[in-house]
């Protein structure tokens, strides 16, 4: 007996549309809530699962990047401490010049990936 192929198809992304205005927060609970069929409380969740995932990944006992599949790659960089007396390059004349002291840092470094690439080009 021949098995019967599910024609479950995926559902269809929805056609890029330009959002005109810079969303807040609630705007953007909105516009989830909207064109998802969720609630507003449900879409408020979605988004607040989103931020403390994003949080929790780069927080300093967290895996150290969080990727947003085919939009954007977050990751951090360990800067070491710099000593008092240090030379460095001043770039607008390029005179070698003593810097002053600075504590080790964490930078918080965001990469484009494709779909956020394409998308701003056009």
């Amino acid at each position: 007996m021949a098995k019967k192929k599910a024609s479950a198809k995926k559902a269809a992304p929805a056609a890029l549309t330009p959002v005109k205005q810079t969303l807040t927060k609630s705007g953007l609970v909105n516009l989830l809530a909207e064109q998802n069929e969720l609630s507003r409380k449900q879409a408020a969740g979605v988004l607040a699962t989103l931020e403390n995932t994003l949080l929790g990944s780069v927080h300093p006992k967290g895996a150290g990047t969080f990727i947003l599949p085919g939009l954007m790659k977050v990751t951090l960089r360990k800067v070491p401490a710099r000593k008092a007396g240090t030379l460095i390059r001043n770039p607008a004349t390029g005179e070698m010049m003593k810097a002053a002291a600075k504590p080790a840092s964490v930078r918080v470094k965001i990469r484009p990936l494709k779909k956020l690439k394409s998308a701003a080009i056009g």
